[in-house]
């Protein structure tokens, strides 16, 4: 088993990422002996946001009790619940949304247009049917988690849906009872210094945390991050190397936003920003890539030709999506490797399904090259 193997199943172990629940914070401490093993002095950064606290989520109707998952930007009801009528257009009532495995509105930002429709037409809670190609459930990451919609929002996996789909129509009870507590979580922060400290530094960044497992979702970009940080550490460029792993990702970049703010106007001194964002490494995914300016898109471009891989990319300046949007919006210079893949979100998203060792290892390699012209 390589190290690239042999981090990712260590991370999959840990269980379900979210943001500040033991699995992340188990991350955080396993992440920092890591970098430690191959010469980087890491540590944490905490930072504090409103965790929820799931109390029950159900639909309940004529002997069913179907599980769901709420949107972690919406809105909750009290134990009882909600009681209406169940209908799939816009009005009064519970509005039932179903969503193709493959349809991209179910994750895009877009949504929150239709959720403010609905309301503005009555509905007092929205259910969506989503899943990844089994039925297993996928949820949405949450764009407004510090000003949260005023609509019950519950997501149910389509293997639990067929008798919620039946019950059109008919009055069902919806229950989303929970609430939001102040609680903390942490980055992992590390350094890696240059041959010449008068130079603007270079940061290396990935996500922690998600939904599930995050096998190839996460697991991709954070084995790349400690295996080129490892060969910088070996062999430093002329920048510094900063590095930050940050939690938050499901919660609209919470811990990048975090990190961004710590460094107030340094952070418009950092030289580039390399992004590893989700499914690198994938099977079956759809992947891209992006850069702020011609000449980091041609390094990302010849880094993937010389790797033989084929990755879409966004037009230059249009970060795409995941956490290079928060370097944009600071103006800042980045490349950045984004997609997703069919198991995106999904408690399915293990190594054994999900990864292409493969191509991981053409990534690292890629991703080294695009880091080592950045630290020049």
């Amino acid at each position: 088993m390589n190290d690239a193997e042999r981090r990712i199943r260590a991370y999959e172990e840990m269980g379900d990422h979210r943001t500040g629940r033991e699995a992340d914070n188990r991350a955080t401490l396993w992440m920092m002996e890591e970098l430690r093993k191959v010469g980087v002095e890491a540590d944490f950064q905490t930072w504090r946001f409103p965790r929820v606290e799931i109390h029950d989520a159900s639909i309940r109707f004529g002997g069913w009790d179907i599980p769901a998952v709420p949107t972690f930007d919406s809105a909750f009801t009290d134990h009882n619940g909600l009681t209406a009528t169940l209908r799939t257009d816009n009005g009064p009532g519970l509005v039932l949304w179903q969503f193709a495995p493959d349809d991209q509105e179910r994750m895009a930002a877009g949504v929150y247009t239709s959720f403010e429709l609905a309301r503005a037409d009555g509905a007092d809670a929205i259910i969506m049917i989503m899943g990844d190609p089994e039925g297993y459930p996928v949820v949405r990451n949450a764009e407004r988690p510090l000003d949260p919609i005023e609509l019950p929002v519950l997501q149910v996996a389509p293997m639990d849906a067929g008798p919620l789909l039946d019950a059109v129509g008919s009055e069902i009870t919806m229950i989303s009872d929970g609430g939001r507590v102040d609680a903390p979580a942490d980055n992992v922060v590390g350094t890696i210094p240059g041959t010449d400290p008068d130079t603007e530094p270079v940061v290396l960044m990935t996500p922690k945390s998600g939904w599930y497992t995050c096998a190839a979702e996460r697991g991709g970009g954070i084995a790349i991050w400690m295996e080129v940080a490892g060969r910088v550490a070996a062999n430093p460029g002329r920048r510094t190397l900063n590095l930050v792993a940050s939690s938050g990702h499901e919660l609209h970049h919470l811990g990048l936003d975090h990190y961004i703010k710590e460094l107030g106007d340094a952070a418009h001194e950092v030289h580039a920003w390399m992004h590893l964002g989700a499914s690198i490494g994938s099977r079956n995914g759809q992947p891209s890539y992006a850069a702020s300016d011609d000449e980091l898109f041609n390094v990302a471009t010849n880094a993937l030709n010389e790797q033989g891989l084929e990755r879409r990319a966004f037009p230059v300046g249009n970060a795409g999506f995941g956490e290079a949007r928060n370097i944009g919006e600071i103006n800042g210079r980045f490349a950045s490797f984004l997609g997703g893949h069919p198991y995106f979100h999904s408690p399915q998203d293990t190594y054994d399904r999900c990864i292409d060792p493969k191509s991981l290892t053409k990534h690292t390699d890629a991703v080294e090259q695009i880091v080592r012209h950045m630290l020049k």
